[in-house]
């Protein structure tokens, strides 16, 4: 081991009680103690880029290779191993990535390690990982140390396999986990390298029964299973988003949230659990943001936003042990949640027709992958409670596929339609001349030949209207299905509307008093000017709570909402700066029917991006740079004059007065700053666009006669620097002549 390790080794004998059961909790009584953190380490605070900004894996893939191929007995000490890893590797990134790989590639669980004598080496630490005497954690911090990168091995809670969907405040206590958090590219990063490495197939939980899956009855009581511990490399825990991972991994000190606004343990138990895929595909929840959910009158809805061509599903499990009663065997169990479209949302309502606790799991994309969870309690079932008609795979509500299709719904555009017995419902579409349309009727008891007596259909050039006159109450479902007239295929469903019937008596006048007719004329003129969204929200809902007729109002209204969210939002982006909303911005610009409207602001947007892109990979190399140089260039007394004007065009840029850096003493000053004032910090929080053009032009004149061989020559340190300040300047300079 490494000089500069410290650990302590417990000689005496030690049971570990533990859920053995979970594969993917760290051990936590060690047979070597290694301190958490070491002395002299970087202050813990958020980092202010992203794993994209500073990680792209197609640039590792020789590193990555080279680590996976290396030689057995390289595990036979700390330093030869580093040494052999991070030979020829430039900085700490590239080390950390030889080292991750190099852990991911060992089978721990499946070697005997006969030549592991002592534990004071990588082989003998792998033993006692297999035998549950040493954790990923600890071992992982060993190794970054031995590569002198700072490597804090952080405790706390993990939602793990033993986690249940809902657990409270104090059950999430005795999720005990390790992780680690590392100082790379100028910033504190999280790796979890045990679940990097091993993931657990087949665990089941007891006492939940799966009811439903996407529509279909499933009733299959799930058998309790440990389950199979499996090596398999996951990505997502190398360099993971701060804000991401504070779902599932909660640490004790506070401080290793690396969050601006930290949480307590009491939001880590209440938020939704949200998997990997959730944040990986930019997922949002619309709804309650609570993992615990009740009913209210036998209902619940859970909403999620995504892309527009985001697939949306879901699976429903009833909670046996917590309800205290089995699922009723008279019931009939599909055809419970209504899946909708609404507006850029798809919202899943639970309708329960049995008192108890239940699981809704809501899954993303053809291979079903789960998004979210969240736990439900009804005590009041819904009264009368019927199944729907039918329960769609593509859900309820006009959507991207009908739009796909070339139809497009013009007088009614939510999923659920009221309508009256006896009563004639019209609803009009366009579509492409060259679609064929075909539409059905569903009901829960009624047969199709009387259904098709109530169900009209007329094709005039591009326009399609659709007539029902249903003459018994409760609910029915409008099928859409299309294809292209000179296609062989079959028709494919393109939207599902779920016509409900009035129960209770509405008021039959036709006239609007004062307040209704303000509501419409507010309505339509917020959606005309769509510059107050909040206002436009206000008189939608207004609208709707009125119970006004929709003459078209409020689906422009809408509309109007739509299109001025996806506006604020590439603003809001434009004026943070920030690359990850940029990006997620105009990703979602790009895919709302709205994108050709937005076409002047996603490229304004997109242009920013690609000057932050192009900034911020000119600061990458001084954030590269240890603190240790920084320190270098500190302690000169009396620096040669080409390293001082470097220094001084430096803090220029930051704010600082040229005259006061004329005197070195005020520089050392300001390198011996920490925090939120050290020079790396301040680099990282640089805004380019908030510096006077005739700064740059000083720095670019004060540094005129140096080439970037004299500044390396004199400090290498200063030379990064300099390569930082003749880019930046360069770049704004040039953008403003272009200009």
């Amino acid at each position: 081991m490494g000089s500069s390790q410290s650990v302590i080794i417990v000689t005496e004998n030690e049971t570990e009680e533990e859920n053995m059961s979970d594969f993917l909790q760290e051990a936590t009584i060690e047979q070597i103690t290694v301190p958490e953190e070491e002395p002299g380490y970087p202050k813990a605070c958020p980092p202010l880029d992203t794993k994209e900004d500073i990680f792209n894996k197609a640039d590792y893939l020789e590193i990555d290779n080279r680590a996976k191929n290396t030689p057995k007995d390289m595990a036979k000490g700390y330093d030869v191993l580093i040494q052999y890893l991070t030979q020829g590797l430039q900085n700490d990134l590239q080390k950390l990535r030889a080292i991750f790989i190099w852990l991911g590639q060992q089978n721990i669980e499946g070697e005997k390690y006969p030549k592991a004598t002592s534990a004071d080496t990588p082989i003998g630490y792998m033993k006692l990982i297999k035998d549950r005497k040493g954790n990923y954690a600890s071992f992982f911090a060993l190794l970054c140390r031995t590569a002198k990168i700072p490597c804090v091995i952080v405790k706390g809670k993990a939602k793990s396999v033993s986690y249940e969907v809902g657990m409270t405040e104090e059950e999430c206590q005795r999720l005990d986990n390790s992780w680690n958090a590392v100082y790379v590219s100028g910033g504190w990063r999280l790796v979890f390298p045990l679940w990097a490495y091993r993931v657990v197939v087949g665990h089941v939980k007891e006492g939940f029964v799966k009811i439903e899956a996407g529509g279909i009855a499933v009733r299959k009581r799930e058998k309790a299973a440990v389950g199979t511990d499996v090596s398999q490399l996951n990505e997502y825990y190398f360099l993971t988003s701060p804000k991401d991972f504070i779902f599932r991994c909660f640490p004790n000190e506070e401080k290793w949230q690396l969050q601006e606004t930290p949480w307590t343990i009491q939001k880590f138990a209440d938020v939704p659990y949200c998997r990997q895929t959730y944040f990986e595909n930019m997922v949002s929840i619309t709804s309650s943001f609570k993992c615990r959910l009740q009913t209210v009158s036998g209902e619940c809805t859970v909403a999620v936003k995504g892309k527009r061509d985001d697939v949306f599903d879901y699976e429903l499990f009833y909670n046996e042990k917590e309800s205290m009663k089995p699922i009723s065997d008279e019931l009939q169990l599909q055809r419970y949640i209504l899946k909708k479209h609404e507006k850029s949302n798809v919202e899943f309502t639970l309708r329960c027709p049995q008192m108890g606790v239940y699981t809704l799991t809501i899954v993303f994309g053809n291979n079903k992958f789960c998004l979210c969870s969240f736990k439900i309690t009804c005590h009041d079932p819904k009264v009368d409670c019927q199944p729907l008609p039918v329960s769609p795979e593509i859900g309820f509500g006009p959507s991207y596929l009908m739009e796909k299709m070339g139809v497009k719904a013009q007088s009614h555009k939510t999923a659920v339609v009221r309508i009256q017995a006896c009563k004639e419902t019209t609803m009009t579409f366009t579509c492409m001349i060259n679609v064929s349309v075909e539409t059905i009727l569903v009901h829960n008891s009624l047969d199709q030949e009387e259904l098709k007596r109530v169900l009209k259909q007329k094709v005039e050039k591009n326009k399609l209207t659709v007539s029902i006159r249903i003459i018994h109450k409760g609910e029915y479902a409008l099928r859409m299905f299309a294809k292209t007239k000179d296609s062989s295929q079959e028709h494919q469903n393109i939207c599902n509307y779920l016509l409900t019937s009035e129960t209770e008596q509405k008021r039959t006048r036709t006239y609007e008093n004062a307040k209704e007719k303000i509501a419409r004329n507010k309505l339509n003129a917020l959606a005309k000017t769509q510059r107050d969204i909040i206002g436009l929200q206000r008189a939608i809902k207004t609208f709707q709570d009125l119970e006004l007729e929709d003459k078209g109002d409020l689906s422009k209204a809408i509309d109007a909402l739509d299109h001025g969210k996806a506006k604020k939002d590439l603003k809001d982006a434009i004026n943070r700066k920030r690359l990850d909303f940029l990006e997620r911005a105009i990703e979602q610009a790009k895919d709302s029917k709205f994108s050709d409207k937005l076409q002047v602001d996603i490229s304004e947007a997109e242009q920013q991006r690609d000057e932050l892109k192009r900034l911020k990979s000119y600061t990458h190399d001084v954030l590269e740079m240890k603190p240790q140089t920084i320190s270098e260039i500190k302690r000169y007394q009396q620096p040669s004059k080409v390293v001082h004007d470097v220094m001084i065009a430096t803090y220029m840029l930051l704010g600082e007065k040229r005259k006061e850096l004329e005197n070195w003493e005020t520089i050392r000053y300001l390198l011996g700053l920490t925090g939120r004032d050290s020079l790396l910090r301040r680099v990282k929080d640089f805004d380019p666009k908030k510096v006077d053009l005739a700064i740059y032009a000083d720095v670019e004149d004060l540094l005129r006669n140096y080439t970037e061989n004299d500044v390396r020559t004199a400090s290498s340190g200063a030379g990064t620097f300099y390569v930082w300040l003749i880019k930046v300047s360069g770049e704004m300079i040039t953008m403003s002549s272009s200009a």
